[in-house]
């Protein structure tokens, strides 16, 4: 899929007015084409994000409630975008109207509720590098309204089955199922070959190369219902007996109603074998084990914290090589943390149709891991992955230097404050120098800190010789352009020129 237009406007809020126009010829599915949203803080990127996965949420909403009252929206939009040439639909608009319900249309004709699936996305991916709240509130409102629905079937005495959408918000505690499913599943095809095996197996060979991560080693996974304050479904029922019979042990304490089941995992080829007998694919296993740990969204109140899904990080045991030594997850740094979650992801979750909302993902990354992003991404997605659409938020030079600049939307706030605008550029951004990036996205005069400009500038005002003036240049400053430029005019007299 590609995003082609919105419109949106917010009656309640407006600061809240976009106007975006996506249609850039970005139709080949093979070629790796993410949106890059940059501009300072404050100018809306992350909000935009928000809002694409509001409608998808809408739409989800009324898929899932076709013979219920219909959901309302409460913004005014029009939203568009493409599929696949290969789906049954090509263009689809979305139209909302406060207080009214969501109309879709698909190739100029009008689409029934029941019908919301086919177009749309199979996964909506969120994340957010500081926990932006704007972002993974909405997921987690999300989730709960589901698990409401869920806990209401059960009360009228059905089993809980129904299907949680795949609306999945990655954050600290998710890193830890996809580290699992990284290295479980590694060298499997995935769900019709997405992934490849041979990607699943170059995943860990990017652990290798960045994070010097060699391997998992074991760990271990509880699951508590708070003495049975927490209702479990069938299906999770079942997640626990399969988890179950791939434990090295097991322990399960009785307490009142409740239960705590203790697992305890040591991984060897004997139980990788286990979790594809039991869960097939390493998306199965993420995503069953996610619906586990999402119960935690709902277990804590205002007055008590408690976990249902629980993988404690002082067992959580990895293998690191540079030099070789047996590590405790918690001892990865907070960029190591992030790799594992971003580029695990993408390979076990992106699909022909996946959209992902990536909020800062290299926030953490140091400089030479953030020039090597976009190719990691190229590197690691099969083909078929590449026409996901890629939505990627950054204050990054080095994101942008790897994007087209037809794909590059330089974000602002209108002059009257009220709506959100977006630049065009003018040069090409793709290959382009950093420093040329953080001037013209970033408005920077110059690369140095502003105290150390400052104190450059208190030097040549000075009442030192020129000689005495380079003398302190070189002694008490690194190189920089700046400094290289202001000797060189020291030493033409340049600065007396001007004076006189």
């Amino acid at each position: 899929m590609k995003l082609i237009s919105l419109q949106y406007r917010d009656p309640a809020n407006s600061l809240q007015a976009y106007d975006f126009n996506f249609d850039n010829g970005r139709h080949e599915s093979n070629v790796l084409e993410p949106l890059c949203f940059v501009g300072l803080n404050g100018s809306g990127k992350s909000k935009l994000l928000e809002i694409l996965a509001k409608i998808f949420f809408e739409m989800d909403r009324l898929w899932r409630n076709t013979n219920r009252k219909k959901p309302t929206v409460t913004a005014n939009f029009r939203f568009e975008y493409q599929l696949l040439p290969s789906s049954k639909y090509k263009e689809v608009v979305i139209e909302g109207r406060v207080g009214k319900t969501l109309i879709v249309r698909c190739d100029g004709n009008e689409l029934a509720p029941e019908d919301l699936e086919s177009v749309m996305p199979s996964n909506i991916v969120g994340y957010s590098s500081g926990n932006n709240e704007t972002i993974s509130t909405l997921f987690h409102e999300l989730r709960e309204r589901e698990f409401g629905r869920v806990l209401q079937e059960m009360n009228e005495g059905g089993k809980g089955s129904r299907d949680l959408s795949r609306t999945l918000f990655l954050d600290r505690d998710s890193t830890k199922l996809l580290l699992l499913t990284a290295y479980i599943f590694a060298g499997k095809n995935g769900q019709g070959n997405l992934p490849s095996a041979a990607s699943t197996t170059k995943l860990l060979e990017k652990f290798e190369e960045f994070i010097h991560l060699q391997q998992l080693l074991s760990f271990q996974i509880i699951v508590d219902d708070d003495s049975g304050r927490i209702v479990m479904s069938q299906r999770m029922e079942q997640v626990i007996e399969k988890l179950k019979r791939c434990a090295l042990m097991s322990s399960s304490v009785e307490q009142g109603k409740g239960r705590i089941v203790k697992l305890d995992f040591f991984l060897c080829e004997q139980s990788k074998k286990a979790f594809i007998s039991e869960f097939g694919s390493g998306q199965d296993f993420f995503e069953r084990l996610y619906e586990l740990y999402s119960l935690n969204l709902i277990s804590s109140t205002k007055t008590r914290s408690h976990q249902v899904f629980l993988i404690p990080e002082t067992e959580l045991k990895v293998l690191v090589n540079s030099p070789l030594a047996e590590t405790h997850y918690l001892n990865l740094s907070d960029g190591e943390h992030q790799f594992i979650q971003v580029f695990t992801s993408l390979v076990y979750l992106a699909k022909q149709d996946t959209l992902f909302l990536l909020d800062e993902p290299e926030s953490h990354f140091n400089p030479a891991w953030r020039a090597k992003f976009v190719l990691a991404m190229d590197d690691l997605l099969e083909v078929k992955q590449k026409s996901s659409e890629f939505l990627i938020s950054t204050h990054s030079p080095y994101l942008v230097s790897a994007c087209k600049k037809r794909n590059v939307f330089k974000f602002t706030r209108n002059r009257d404050g009220k709506g959100v605008n977006y630049q065009p550029l003018i040069d090409e951004t793709f290959g382009a120098s950093f420093d040329v990036l953080l001037k013209e996205l970033f408005d920077m005069q110059g690369l140095v800190a502003e105290i150390a400009r400052a104190a450059l500038q208190d030097v040549i005002k000075g009442k030192l010789t020129n000689k005495q003036k380079i003398d302190v240049l070189k002694s008490d400053f690194g190189d920089s352009f700046e400094k290289r430029l202001l000797i060189i005019m020291l030493e033409k007299g340049l600065f007396d020129a001007v004076s006189d």
